[in-house]
């Protein structure tokens, strides 16, 4: 599917049709990341009664960090041309639980084959269970990541509170999210550390113990192979923005 409009303000005719479909949310951001269209539903997944409460915001006003990056990680692809499709995502408001969905997005082209936003709809994995084994299978061991990232955790201890043997859940977190449970984890304290770099004055010693590293040296380390950029570097370019 390529979807091809003269400008960004020509879909919201087309678009007021999707407002009734059952547990969609859908929604067109522009390169900035900044939502233009959102139907209603998606709106009060988020807590705002009306969709036009949520134009000019981006994905760092409705979720936490841990999240948001990675929903503008995916659109930065997406804006280079990519196409996601059926990838599975939570999304969380603030002091609720995670709910899972199934995101696709795609680019949206100028009639000069600019593109000029992206376009986006998720659906939530719906009941009953047997139809949601994500949810199933990676609900307890995030929250618990979620809960508890400032704390030493190991994998045997993640499996145990999971209920789960070790090659089990490290099984399930690479069938439904690619990666270890220890790569999610490391994320997660990155993510959250970064949200004190940028928005406290914390010294960076302080953060790295906060975040669960074990040492200044290994955040620091960890921090710039996973950013590209120093947590030093990184708060100076904050600050100067």
């Amino acid at each position: 599917m390529k979807i091809v409009l003269p400008s960004l303000n020509q879909a919201t005719l087309a678009f007021q049709l999707l407002n009734p479909i059952e547990n969609l949310h859908v929604w067109i951001k522009d390169t900035d990341g900044r939502f233009v269209i959102v139907n209603t539903l998606f709106s009060k997944r988020f807590g705002y009664s009306q969709a036009s409460q949520l134009i000019g915001k981006t994905d760092h006003d409705l979720a936490p960090p841990h999240l948001s990056n990675r929903y503008i990680e995916d659109d930065q692809k997406v804006l280079q041309g990519a196409v996601i499709t059926h990838q599975l995502e939570l999304m969380v408001r603030s002091n609720e639980n995670a709910s899972w969905f199934r995101t696709s997005k795609w680019p949206i082209f100028d009639l000069s084959d600019n593109i000029i936003g992206t376009y986006g709809i998720s659906k939530q994995l719906s009941l009953p269970r047997s139809s949601a084994a994500p949810v199933r299978e990676l609900n307890i061991p995030i929250e618990y990541i979620q809960q508890n990232y400032s704390e030493s955790i190991s994998i045997e201890k993640l499996a145990e509170a999971s209920h789960v043997s070790v090659s089990t859940l490290e099984r399930r977190f690479k069938k439904h999210l690619s990666k270890t449970p220890l790569q999610y984890l490391v994320e997660v304290r990155l993510e959250n550390a970064r949200v004190m770099i940028f928005e406290t004055e914390k010294n960076l010693a302080n953060i790295a113990q906060e975040s669960g590293f074990v040492d200044n040296s290994h955040f620091t380390r960890t921090y710039k192979k996973h950013f590209h950029i120093s947590p030093s570097e990184d708060r100076k370019l904050n600050r100067a923005r």
